[in-house]
C-alpha cells in the first residue's frame, strides 16, 4: 500500500507543477508560505512540493489547514506529502489529527499511508532512519548549502529508489552556487555516471553561462550516453534566443532523438495565445437541413437561413472571442429572430486569426464556437521552418518531425511549405500512371476528360506510382462540370482499369461529395457521420452534423478544397475546410496498410474533372 500511494502521490504533483514567478527550489520557507496564503491552485501544490524538501516545524499549520480544507484532490495529496517528509513530531501530529477529522475513505487510505511511512522513514536526515542511508547528509546541512554534502547528495542521486529522486532533486535547488564547479568537475572527471548526472542537474539548474561549454562538449565527447544526456539537458537549459545553436548542432547530429525533443520542448514554451485580429470571412444562421420549412402563410421558405456576419462582426469587434449559436445573431434592435421554428439551427461559420488559415466550422444551436489558438512566434517558427527547407536527408526529417508535433500543437507560420510537399509539378504527368490516355495537364492543372468521340467505358484512373504510401495527409483543389462523377482513391492497387479500395466520392451535382466510398461496399462513409465498422463488417454509425447543410459547402463548377487525412485504420475527409465524414476498418482485404493515391474519371457521358494543387504530408 505505501508504493502504491506514494506513487499515486508523485504522478498527482508532477502533474500540477506550475511556473512561478521565480523558480521553487529557489525560495525560502517564508516565501512559499506566502504562496499558499495569496496563489492559485498549480502554485500552491508546486509551494507543498517544495515545502517537503526544505520546510520545519513552521510551515506545519498551514499545511495542516489544508488536509482538512483543501477540496481540491491535487492540493489535498501535496499537503499531504509536504507534512510526511518534514521531520519532527509536529508533522506527524498533523496528519494524525486530519485522520481523525477527515471522513472520505480514500483520503483516510491516503494519510494512513503516510503516517505509515514515517514510521519506516524514506527520507533522508530522520532520527532513527533505515541502516541504508544513515550515511546521508543531514537535511539541516543541506538547506545551509553546506558544499561538502555534495559528494553524499551524489551518491545518493546515483543510487535508486526515493532517495535517489530526492538527492538529485536537492541537488538541483541546492542554495549554494558553489556547488557549479564541483559538479563541471564530474562533468571532466572519469566517472561517467556522474558526468551525466552532473550535466543533466546543471541543465535543471538553468546554469545559462554554460551553453557554450555543453555545446563544445556534444561535438567532442567519444561518449555517446554524455553526449545525449547533454542534448536532454538543452530542453530546460535553453531559451528561444538559443535556438540557431541548436539546429546547428541537428545538422550535425540528426539522429539524436534527445537533441530533437528538446528543440520541441523549448519551442512548445514558446507557443502563446493568438490574439491576433480576427477576421469574419463568412457567418450564416438558420436551418440547413433538407426538410421544407413552411413559413406563417402556410407556403414554404425559400431558405430559411440568415446573412449574420454583420452581427458576428460585431461581437468580434468589441471584444468577444466567445460566439454564442442563438436567435440573437438574427435578431435586430436587440431583439431575437428565429429564422426557422421548430427546426433545430445552425451556425455555419469561416473566420481566419491573424495570417492563419482559414477556419470553417458548423455549430448546432446554443453551441459555442471559441475563436483561438496557439500561434508560435516567428522568432522561433522562422528558424525552424528556414533549417527544414535547406536541410536533407536524416536532418530534413528531424526537422519534418518538429514541425510536425509542434504543428499539431498550434498555427505555426510557414510550417505547411514544409509539410506538404507537391506530387504534381503543375508541367507533366511525372510520377503519374495511366492507360488509354484520358488524364493530361492544361494550364498547369491535371484534366481528365471524356468526350464523344472518346467516351470512357470501364472507370479509368490516373495513379500517382513515385511512392506507396501508408500514413498520409493529402490537400488538393477540384473542379468538375455537372455531369461529372470522379473521386480521390486512397491506398489502392496501382490498377488503371476499375475500382479498388476506399474513395474520397465527389461528383458534379455535389450529391456524393464529402462521402467516403468502396466498390465492395458503395457509400460506406455517409456525410455527417463517423462510421465504425468491426472484424465481422458491422458498422456502427454516429451522426455530428446534417448530411443536407454539410453538402451546401460544395461549390458548383468551381475550385473546391478537399483535404483527406489516412491514419492507421482511419480516414476522414474534409470539404472547403469542414469535416464531413471518417471511416475506421480494421480489416486488411478492404483497408490495407498501404498502397497507392489515384485520380478517378467515372465511365459515363462525356465530362470533365480537375485537380491541382496536389500535396503530400506524410
Amino acid at each position: 500500500m505505501k508504493k502504491v500511494f506514494f506513487a499515486c502521490g508523485l504522478v498527482a504533483l508532477g502533474a500540477m507543477a506550475a511556473e512561478l514567478k521565480q523558480p521553487a527550489f529557489r525560495m525560502t520557507e517564508p516565501e512559499l508560505l506566502a504562496v499558499l496564503k495569496e496563489n492559485g491552485l498549480n502554485d500552491k501544490v508546486t509551494a507543498c512540493q517544495e515545502l517537503a524538501h526544505k520546510g520545519t516545524a513552521a510551515c506545519v499549520p498551514a499545511l495542516a489547514a489544508l488536509l482538512v480544507d483543501a477540496t481540491e484532490p491535487p492540493l489535498f495529496h501535496a499537503a499531504r506529502y509536504g507534512l510526511q517528509n518534514i521531520p519532527g513530531p509536529e508533522a506527524e501530529a498533523a496528519l494524525a489529527a486530519a485522520r481523525a477529522k477527515v471522513k472520505d475513505a480514500k483520503r483516510q487510505a491516503a494519510l494512513d499511508a503516510s503516517l505509515h511511512i514515517r514510521k519506516e522513514p524514506m527520507t533522508p536526515g530522520y532520527a532513527g532512519a533505515s541502516a541504508a542511508i544513515t550515511a546521508f547528509p543531514p537535511k539541516t546541512a543541506i538547506q545551509k548549502g553546506d558544499l561538502s554534502t555534495v559528494p553524499a547528495l551524489v551518491d545518493a542521486a546515483l543510487g535508486s529508489g526515493f532517495e535517489s529522486t530526492l538527492a538529485r532533486r536537492q541537488l538541483v535547488g541546492f542554495p549554494n552556487d558553489g556547488i557549479v564547479e564541483k559538479l563541471l568537475a564530474l562533468v571532466d572527471g572519469p566517472d561517467a555516471k556522474k558526468a551525466r548526472l552532473a550535466v543533466g542537474v546543471l541543465g535543471d539548474r538553468r546554469v545559462r553561462a554554460l551553453l557554450p561549454r555543453f555545446v563544445a562538449l556534444a561535438r567532442t565527447t567519444k561518449n555517446a550516453s554524455l553526449r545525449s544526456e547533454v542534448f536532454k539537458s538543452f530542453a530546460t537549459l535553453c531559451d528561444p534566443e538559443d535556438l540557431p545553436q541548436l539546429l546547428a548542432l541537428l545538422k550535425e547530429f540528426p539522429r539524436e532523438d534527445r537533441l530533437e525533443g528538446s528543440i520541441i520542448r523549448l519551442a512548445t514554451r514558446a507557443f502563446e495565445a493568438d490574439d491576433a485580429a480576427v477576421t469574419i470571412i463568412k457567418a450564416e444562421y438558420g436551418y440547413f437541413g433538407p426538410e421544407t420549412v413552411m413559413g406563417a402563410n402556410g407556403k414554404p421558405v425559400a431558405r430559411p437561413v440568415a446573412d449574420v456576419e454583420d452581427m458576428v462582426r460585431a461581437l468580434v469587434a468589441g471584444g468577444s472571442r466567445s460566439i454564442m449559436s442563438g436567435n440573437r445573431l438574427a435578431g435586430h434592435g436587440g431583439f431575437a429572430r428565429d429564422p426557422a421554428p421548430g427546426k433545430v439551427k445552425e451556425l455555419h461559420l469561416t473566420y481566419r486569426i491573424g495570417d492563419g488559415p482559414a477556419v470553417s466550422t458548423i455549430t448546432t444551436e446554443n453551441g459555442e464556437v471559441h475563436l483561438t489558438g496557439q500561434r508560435l512566434p516567428e522568432s522561433v517558427a522562422k528558424p525552424i521552418v528556414a533549417a527544414a527547407q535547406a536541410a536533407t536527408g536524416d536532418a530534413q526529417a528531424a526537422l519534418v518531425r518538429v514541425l510536425n508535433t509542434l504543428d499539431r500543437r498550434g498555427f505555426v507560420p510557414g510550417a505547411e511549405s514544409v509539410l506538404f510537399r507537391p506530387i504534381f509539378n503543375g508541367r507533366d504527368l511525372s510520377g503519374w500512371s495511366q492507360q488509354d490516355g484520358y488524364f493530361s495537364v492544361r494550364d498547369g492543372v491535371i484534366t481528365g476528360e471524356s468526350t464523344a468521340n472518346h467516351l470512357c467505358k470501364p472507370n479509368h484512373h490516373l495513379v500517382y506510382t513515385a511512392e506507396e504510401l501508408s500514413d498520409f495527409e493529402l490537400r488538393a483543389e477540384f473542379r468538375l462540370t455537372k455531369g461529372a462523377n470522379s473521386g480521390i482513391q486512397l491506398r489502392c492497387k496501382p490498377q488503371f482499369i476499375g475500382d479498388n479500395g476506399y474513395q474520397a466520392d465527389m461528383n458534379g451535382g455535389g450529391n456524393y461529395v464529402g462521402f467516403l466510398y468502396h466498390p465492395r461496399q458503395h457509400l460506406v462513409g455517409e456525410r455527417g457521420a463517423d462510421v465504425v465498422i468491426d472484424a465481422a463488417g458491422k458498422k456502427q454509425v454516429t451522426r455530428f452534423a446534417d448530411g443536407g447543410a454539410l453538402q451546401k459547402l460544395y461549390r458548383t463548377e468551381r475550385w473546391n478544397d478537399i483535404r483527406v487525412k489516412v491514419e492507421g485504420r482511419k480516414i476522414t475527409v474534409w470539404i472547403n475546410g469542414v469535416r464531413t465524414t471518417s471511416v475506421e476498418d480494421p480489416r486488411a482485404e478492404f483497408f490495407p496498410a498501404k498502397g497507392h493515391v489515384a485520380l478517378q474519371l467515372h465511365q459515363g457521358p462525356p465530362m470533365k474533372v480537375e485537380f491541382r494543387n496536389l500535396r503530400l504530408r506524410r
